[in-house]
């Protein structure tokens, strides 16, 4: 197996877990709601799709295992997003988001010469307009944190 064939492995069995919690979703109350079902079904599809795709057309172009590096980007990337859910629950999105951006933009952006004022003003800006998108465009209440 290649690289991409087990990355497309996982996406499958991601969304199969992904559309299987779905499935336990309660039905939407209001009439003419698409529901809580819909965006996690979505989501569900394309990780099926795109992993399906994967792991049929992942040639053998590359080896089957992950370097040292990679496994442990891909684990800081798993324990950002592990901390940031955590942190939302105490410190609200704005302060979790902003924070989790920042780290990521600077894990990403290593070797490159990104300054920390733009790495500062992209995770700002970001999670301003997801703010504003979800909370006046689909009224949607983001977490406050309970510590604030």
């Amino acid at each position: 197996m290649t690289k991409d064939r087990v990355t497309g492995l996982i996406a499958l069995v991601l969304g199969c877990a992904v559309a299987a919690a779905a499935a336990v979703l309660p039905p939407s109350t209001m009439a003419g709601d698409i529901g809580p079902k819909a965006f996690p079904y979505i989501s569900a599809g394309i990780l099926i799709l795109c992993g399906g795709g994967l792991f049929i057309t992942g040639g053998k172009k590359s080896p089957v295992y992950y370097t040292k590096e990679q496994l442990g980007r891909l684990a800081m990337i798993f324990g950002v997003v592990l901390c940031y859910v955590i942190v939302m629950h105490y410190l609200g999105y704005r302060i979790a988001t902003v924070a989790a951006l920042y780290i990521l933009c600077t894990m990403f952006s290593r070797g490159k010469d990104i300054h920390l004022w733009k790495r500062l003003a992209f995770s700002i800006i970001l999670t301003a307009v997801l703010y504003f998108v979800f909370t006046k465009m689909f009224a949607i209440p983001l977490p406050g944190g309970q510590l604030l």
